[in-house]
């Protein structure tokens, strides 16, 4: 049994997705076996950070939590990449030709390197470094989650070698500030969900990634009652058929592109609908053929991702996508955002939905999948849970993290050499 910290910027039970929600099953698995403790911010909101728990012990799922004191978000100022970077974000096909890695190297500019942004992104804990500091002979290892946030940016480097470094790398214009060189090259290993994430962390800061492991994620065998199924749908005056997304309904996510594109399908398919499952962070058209649920049961999630032609997911920005997986073992076909390498791998590797580029052919997928015959529909869903029953199992991930964490607690305790112990 190892003594394991996992540092993430939010943490909580009413937190469903993204990296918060892995960092949370990961630390649920591995606390069978080892001693885990949660380090992570008082926040639930990511918009503003504010203090939603109080900070010192907590308990979530049955693991130990410790919370931080957390400033608010851009309170120093608004969180802006610096202009020099976010030009090399905008020309990063072009500059790809070039010798060298795409981000630039520190200068030891707070507002050039990036310190700056990631203390007015938030969340900012300060207290939580000085714990990482005086903690060497607390934990054997600390896992950080996600490398876009302070707490595992600078995180990393002040706790070093004895780190694993989740980074859930997104192609976007904050990782290309220079700050990120150091937190890869400080970590004692780093594990990526998917290929495409680790092709794109050596693209970025000139490193060879193809030594460090593909940890995925693990999902669950789904399946849903058919009355109960229907029950839901029937809640929601919903018939089979209508097209789904699962997530933040945001403009960040893709949802203005899909909902255009979705009015511009109905004008063809007038019967089709198009059913939001989660909490809107922007304005939704008033529209009958749009339906937002809000946030529901896991269950009900399952029958009305069970009971659609299609789910969509139009973000640009996924590191492994869970919904899709769990889409894909419900046997429902999927339409993803092709101009999103892991997105764009997924549904190559598995032949079950279609990738997109652009509205056009988002508007067309729309349509295609609305028409599916049953049969067709049933092919498509037999190779999207043969791919992820293949591929994404808890007891694989479960051994990946076991074998870094027994590999960097071997390794010398201590601060990476230039370990950023005074965030700008």
């Amino acid at each position: 049994m190892k003594r394991v910290a996992i540092v993430v910027q939010r943490y909580a039970e009413e937190i469903t997705g993204g990296a918060e929600r892995h960092a949370r099953l990961v630390a649920e698995l591995l606390a069978r076996d080892h001693e885990v403790e949660i380090l992570t911010s008082c926040a639930v909101d990511y918009t503003r950070w504010a203090l939603h728990y109080a900070p010192g012990p907590d308990r979530v799922g049955g693991v130990a939590v410790l919370r931080f004191e957390n400033t608010l978000r851009n309170d120093l100022g608004r969180a802006r990449v610096p202009l020099v970077h976010k030009l090399r974000f905008k020309l990063r096909r072009l500059l790809r030709w070039l010798p060298g890695p795409l981000v630039l190297r520190p200068r030891g500019d707070p507002e050039f390197d990036g310190l700056n942004f990631l203390r007015r992104q938030g969340p900012h804990c300060a207290g939580l470094f000085e714990h990482l500091k005086a903690s060497h002979g607390r934990y054997d290892a600390v896992i950080f989650y996600t490398a876009l946030y302070e707490p595992a940016a600078l995180g990393v480097q002040v706790w070093g070698r004895r780190s694993i470094l989740v980074p859930l790398l997104h192609d976007e214009k904050p990782v290309y500030q220079p700050v990120f060189h150091d937190s890869f090259r400080a970590a004692g290993t780093i594990l990526f969900m998917t290929g495409a994430e680790r092709r794109l962390a050596s693209r970025l800061y000139g490193m060879d990634t193809s030594s460090f492991p593909i940890a995925g994620g693990g999902v669950e065998t789904r399946t849903t009652d058919p009355q109960a199924a229907g029950q839901v749908l029937a809640r929601f005056g919903l018939e089979p058929g209508y097209l789904i997304y699962v997530g933040r309904v945001d403009v960040a996510k893709g949802c203005k592109a899909l909902i255009q594109a979705f009015l511009a399908h109905v004008q063809i398919h007038p019967a089709s609908r198009l059913v939001l499952v989660g909490h809107a962070v922007m304005p939704i058209p008033p529209d009958p053929r749009i339906v937002q649920t809000g946030f529901v049961s896991e269950a009900d999630r399952d029958a009305l991702i069970a009971g659609a032609a299609a789910l969509v997911i139009p973000s640009r920005y996924e590191s492994l996508s869970f919904v899709l997986l769990e889409a894909m073992l419900l046997r429902t076909p999927v339409i993803a955002n092709g101009l999103c390498e892991v997105l764009a791998d997924h549904i190559r590797d598995s032949g079950a939905g279609i990738a997109y580029r652009g509205a056009r052919q988002l508007q067309a997928a729309l349509g295609t999948m609305s028409s599916l015959s049953a049969s067709e529909r049933q092919r498509i869903g037999d190779l999207g849970a043969a791919y992820v029953q293949s591929r994404y199992t808890w007891d694989r991930v479960k051994a990946v993290f076991d074998q870094a964490i027994a590999e960097v607690s071997a390794l010398p305790a201590g601060p990476a050499p230039a370990a950023v112990l005074k965030p700008g």
